[in-house]
């Protein structure tokens, strides 16, 4: 089996989740990492038992025994780095969001088509057996023709770098600069995501929306402890053929629940649950819900159980469970296909984008305007902490 030798770029707190996830992947070897925290480095190393260790990236980069690079980064470095791994002639496996803006992201797919190098995006929810029970359902046409979905994410009140404080959060995720947005790039594009891969991706027409930065943060305005995003984000967007999203993603809001995600279509609909049980302990599920001779009629999928039982019938499947192992067992040769998640990142990026647009303008957005009136967030022609980064956006 092809041992994939990677190299981490940034070992902060997501980093430590990556290197969980590569210890179980038996053909993974994490090899060298590089962050600009010389004393972080080298902790981290000691923990991994690492012992490549740079805080200069192009040195890095120049290594020939690697096969692909994972970027740790914040948001607005990640397209700017990712373009550097890229044109090193690396694959390159990144954070999510894709990038701070849509512009950036669309840069960033189409280097990656220029260059020929893989280019992965760390998209976890797709990876859940509900995910890919509600796919099937949809493209077998279970559900009928299906109009409308909706995404939620509900943190009560948990803004990264505020409610909870550094180490666990660093305040970078507070600022434009850095972060370029908030909750609705931070945690809505594992939900948004989800459902446009469950619904096929379809294209987008139009959007409206609006962002939020209204919760108190110790009796004060939030932005007078260096919140510059926002907690909540609110939007309706349209796609194709008439279909129909709304979004709801929160870091903070006075509110214990949302309810859960769902798509419905004129046959029945699926709410993907968070309460499923297995081996006695809770895992995303998934529920039918239709109607049969004029009555009432709710079907628990039980996906997760039956994501288990998935593996032991098809011998890939065990690489779905997981995006790092997809993106291995793909570079190894062991899986033939793999998720286009640069794709459906950036079309996460542009309806994302339309929302805050949409708010900024007070209006109505078509993903024309989208496209055109996006701008560059990214840390561009300039001396940054990990270096110079020649951007062009």
């Amino acid at each position: 089996m092809k041992e994939i030798r990677v190299a981490i770029i940034g070992t902060g707190v997501i980093s430590h989740q990556h290197m969980e996830r590569y210890g179980k992947i038996h053909n993974a070897k994490v090899v060298a990492a590089c962050d600009i925290d010389k004393k972080k480095l080298e902790t981290w190393g000691e923990k991994y038992q690492i012992k490549d260790l740079y805080t200069d990236y192009r040195q890095l980069l120049k290594r020939d025994d690697i096969d692909a690079v994972d970027v740790c980064l914040h948001n607005n470095l990640h397209v700017p780095m990712s373009l550097e791994v890229l044109r090193a002639g690396k694959r390159c496996y990144c954070e999510k969001p894709m990038a701070g803006s849509y512009a950036d992201a669309k840069h960033l797919y189409e280097e990656a088509r220029k260059t020929g190098k893989e280019l992965s995006i760390h998209l976890d929810f797709l990876f859940r057996p509900q995910s890919r029970i509600a796919r099937k359902m949809v493209e077998n046409g279970e559900l009928g023709q299906v109009y409308h979905a909706r995404s939620v994410g509900l943190r009560r009140c948990m803004r990264p770098g505020l409610d909870v404080p550094p180490p666990a959060f660093s305040r970078d995720f507070l600022t434009k600069r850095w972060a370029g947005h908030g909750a609705l790039y931070d945690m809505g594009v594992y939900h948004i995501s989800q459902l446009l891969y469950i619904l096929g991706t379809p294209k987008l027409e139009r959007v409206t929306g609006h962002t939020y930065q209204k919760v108190p943060y110790l009796g004060k305005p939030a932005a007078e402890g260096g919140m510059e995003v926002e907690e909540l984000g609110i939007g309706l967007a349209t796609y194709e053929n008439g279909l129909t999203l709304d979004v709801i993603e929160s870091w903070a809001i006075h509110m214990d629940e949302l309810g859960p995600a769902f798509l419905v279509g004129d046959k029945g609909g699926l709410k993907l649950t968070e309460d499923d049980m297995v081996w006695g302990k809770p895992a995303p599920g998934l529920k039918f819900l239709t109607t049969k001779d004029l009555a009432n009629v709710d079907i628990n999928l039980k996906a997760a159980e039956n994501g288990m039982s998935e593996v032991f019938r098809d011998p890939d499947a065990r690489f779905l469970a997981d995006d790092q192992a997809c993106w291995i067992a793909y570079l190894s040769g062991e899986l033939k296909e793999r998720y286009d998640t640069a794709w459906l990142a950036l079309q996460t990026m542009l309806v994302s984008e339309g929302i805050f647009l949409s708010g900024e303008l007070k209006r109505e957005v078509t993903a024309d305007e989208i496209e055109s009136l996006s701008q560059s967030t990214a840390v561009v022609e300039q001396e940054t902490e990990w270096g110079t980064f020649h951007y062009q956006g």
